[in-house]
């Protein structure tokens, strides 16, 4: 069992009669706390029955275990188990040879069948960050045969359904006919004319399994019959007409023979059960283990949980540490925030002595360190800061609270005294021994004296021990002796309350005649026991105020510092995150620089397309023409040099651009009607062009350079620089291969190619895109049949590739 009877014989041990360490650390409550985070009855008596693991290889098992399905629980959701039921007892039946289980019982079991599939997915969702987890969902049986058997014979409260064999849905059938006959027989005495003297009711009813009519007692003479039953009054008797006698006999007959068949039908489905019984049985632990490991995950999300590191000497390191009881009080009740505590101990130092005022927390943090090994050892994380160690514990020992035993006549010391006779006897290497008001019940002198041997022997055992008193020897024993150290719960003297911090390496006071104080005993009453008390325990008290405001001034001023830390390590976090966006947002600066260009680049080749083809048309000579053709190869060239090229920042601020201005673009030497905005990109109406820009690259342009409204057409004004010659134009080949692309990227790489050629001035190509499935042929067709440049196109002759290849023939011309 995950976290469960590990060694109970070292573990379980009575540190009194009648009273465990689970009632004196209220084990048995933090385990009712992870009860309620199960999802099934299997699930919650393993939480319940949980006992610590004492092999570290165990323990270092469960606590990977709950780490994984925290992170299952954070990528898929919890564990798909809300509606498994608890099937034990019905298993425990079936396992009987020769027993029947009934429908409902059968029906039982089909939601767990049902929820393997559901588990096996969950599984797979979350192999890649809890493989182990994963592994064990895997390992579940799986049931769809007897699932789909059992879900067919039976309806969800357990009934036979007709579907569960020919024969009951035969003979189903039969009844209900017959029923039907016998009924309509019946009816049919109603109909007679004196039948309201005959019937006290008019209606057909059943009696023992046998249709019957209600016949006045009077009439009892005159129907024909066998009486099944009377009334309460007498006034009516329940008669079988002879006339449907045999009728009802068929009836009954055929009712026997569906009962007969419908307990052979359970009696199969159970000897299906039982042929997977062990299947079944395994499915059921296994699914309570999961319930397990999962609770532990949800309450370990619930704390804010760290998984301990397990040290395998000594070294009890606790950081932050929180009760879990407190922090699940803190739930309902954001009010009563619970304050963490450190918790050291070592092979070194194994003895923790904390004193302080009563009410001041030192029980708290005594059952916090027990908490936290008893819950790392069954396999859960613990409520603390990340850095905690804790060691694999043997045997827990508590001597928690006053126990004094009236039935046994025993005061409070003799309790302790026998308590601890116990501990002394099975303390080892491994054990933990929680000591609460140490030396108390007796002399303060002699108990001071008797508890100090006591935690001496311990130590020699190699026990690691904490204990709280308020004993001053006690208080210097821990002050001076190499392998102890004193710890105080710090006590406020402004507010004289508790804080319940604890403070190592100081001793602390009671503060009795403080607290006595606020909670209204007279002041002349507190100045009496002030003055009654010694000179020597005043001036050791007054020594100890003194350390103790010098102490709280050093922690406050450290509290200071780290918080002065803190925030400057959020700002710095603040500063690289910044740093990291604006590097984000200047990388998609660039990206979307980039794109606009290229848009603007299929832009242009588009309007250049149209504008050849105008000129085209019109009555130019063929020196014009080739003339345009080239001044618009060059535009082309620039702007593709224009789109290569990295975005530059402006050298001016930006400046208000409207509709109707006359606008330069120096980076592609036009000038035109700004006619629209739309976001960071304009349309720029040039002459017979008209192209979309990024708005950054417009500036306004005045005096000569403005257009002239209603005086016709915008003058348009296209220069090139001569010192940024336009490139030479690239050699283009006559024909492209398509073979193996996509008809997207045949598509993407004929436009390109098509441009590419006709500003090479090529007057015909070939496309050769293979025959196959006539995809890709289909494709290239439906571009050229749209496309501006393309004049016609054929398929290739038989030199050229056949139907395998398209001819296109180019505007060029």
């Amino acid at each position: 069992m995950c976290g469960g009877l590990a060694d109970p014989g070292t573990m379980r041990r009575s540190v009194e009669a009648g009273h465990t360490w689970e009632r004196s650390t209220e084990w048995n409550a933090v385990r009712a706390l992870l009860a309620h985070e199960a999802q099934t009855e299997m699930g919650r008596e393993l939480v319940a029955t949980a006992e610590p693991l004492t092999d570290p290889r165990t323990v270092h098992t469960e606590l990977r275990l709950t780490r994984q399905a925290r992170l299952a629980r954070a990528t898929s959701g919890p564990l798909p188990l809300d509606s498994f039921p608890d099937v034990r007892q019905v298993l425990d039946r079936c396992r009987t040879v020769g027993s029947v289980l009934d429908g409902a019982e059968l029906a039982g079991l089909v939601p767990a069948l049902l929820a393997t599939p559901r588990l096996a997915a969950y599984g797979k969702s979350i192999g890649t960050v809890a493989a182990e987890v994963a592994a064990i969902i895997g390992s579940l049986p799986r049931f769809p045969e007897l699932a789909d058997r059992l879900g067919q014979s039976l309806d969800a409260d357990g009934a036979v359904t007709d579907d569960a064999s020919p024969r009951i849905r035969h003979l189903r059938r039969e009844i209900r006919e017959r029923r039907r006959r016998v009924a309509a027989e019946l009816e049919r005495a109603f109909q007679e004319g004196d039948a309201e003297r005959l019937f006290a009711d008019r209606y057909v009813t059943i009696r023992h399994g046998r249709y019957v009519l209600p016949v006045r007692a009077e009439a009892r003479g005159r129907v024909r019959g066998i009486v099944h039953d009377r009334s309460q009054s007498g006034q009516t008797l329940f008669v079988e007409p002879e006339a449907v006698v045999e009728a009802n006999n068929d009836l009954v007959q055929a009712v026997g023979e569906e009962e007969h068949e419908t307990a052979r039908i359970l009696a199969e489905l159970t000897d299906a059960v039982r042929d997977r019984i062990d299947d079944l049985e395994l499915l059921v632990t296994r699914v309570g283990r999961l319930d397990w490991i999962f609770a532990r995950g949800g309450i370990a999300d619930r704390m804010e949980a760290i998984e301990p590191e397990i040290d395998p000497g000594r070294t009890l390191s606790l950081k932050s540490a929180r009760h879990p009881l407190l922090l699940a009080q803190s739930w309902t009740d954001p009010e009563r925030p619970v304050v963490p505590v450190d918790i050291e101990l070592s092979a070194e130092r194994p003895l923790l002595l904390i004193t302080g005022p009563n009410a001041g927390g030192k029980t708290i943090a005594l059952k916090t360190a027990a908490l936290l090994a008893l819950m790392a050892q069954t396999g859960c994380h613990i409520p603390a800061a990340e850095g905690s160690r804790l060691p694999i514990v043997a045997d827990l020992h508590a001597i928690v609270g006053d126990d004094q035993s009236v039935a046994e006549n025993l005061s409070t010391f003799s309790a302790f005294v026998q308590q601890i006779r116990r501990v002394l006897d099975r303390a080892g290497e491994r054990s933990l021994v929680l000591l609460d008001e140490l030396g108390a019940g007796t002399d303060p002198d002699e108990g001071a004296a008797l508890a100090q041997a006591i935690v001496e022997e311990l130590a020699e055992r190699g026990a690691l021990v904490i204990a709280t008193t308020h004993l001053e020897p006690l208080k210097v024993f821990a002050s001076t002796h190499p392998r102890a150290r004193n710890a105080s719960v710090e006590f406020d003297t402004t507010t004289l309350a508790p804080t319940f911090r604890l403070r190592y390496d100081q001793p602390g006071q009671s503060y009795a005649l403080t607290i006595a104080a606020r909670l209204g005993l007279a002041p002349e009453l507190i100045a009496r026991a002030q003055a009654h008390r010694s000179e020597h325990a005043a001036r050791l008290s007054d020594l100890l105020t003194a350390l103790d405001a010098h102490a709280r001034t050093e922690a406050e001023r450290a509290r200071e510092i780290e918080r002065a830390r803190t925030d400057a390590a959020v700002q710095l976090a603040k500063a690289r995150e910044t740093a990291k966006t604006a590097e984000g947002k200047a990388k998609t600066i660039v990206e979307r620089a980039k794109a606009e260009a290229m848009a603007l680049l299929t832009d242009v080749r588009r309007t250049v397309a149209a504008e050849w083809d105008r000129l085209k048309r019109s009555e130019r000579t063929r020196r014009t023409l080739e003339e345009g053709r080239q001044r618009l190869h060059e535009a082309a060239a620039r702007v593709e040099a224009v789109a290569a090229a990295p975005a530059q920042a402006p050298a001016e601020g930006p400046v208000a651009l409207e509709p109707g201005q006359t606008v330069a673009a120096e980076h592609l030497g036009i000038r035109g009607e700004l006619l629209t905005i739309v976001g960071s990109t304009a349309t720029v109406r040039s002459g017979s062009l008209t192209v979309r820009v990024p708005l950054q690259s417009l500036r306004p342009v005045g005096g000569d350079g403005e257009s002239e409204r209603g005086a016709g057409a915008p003058s348009v004004r296209v220069s090139f620089r001569a010192k940024e010659p336009a490139p030479p134009p690239r050699e283009i080949v006559p024909e492209l291969l398509l073979l193996g692309r996509t008809t997207d990227e045949a598509r993407d790489a004929v436009e390109k190619y098509l441009d590419d050629a006709f500003l090479a001035g090529l007057p015909s190509v070939r496309l050769i895109h293979g025959k196959g499935s006539g995809a890709l042929r289909k494709a290239v067709r439906d571009l050229l049949t749209a496309h501006p440049l393309v004049d016609s196109f054929r398929d290739g002759e038989s030199g050229e590739g056949g139907t395998g290849a398209t001819v296109a023939a180019l505007k060029v011309s």
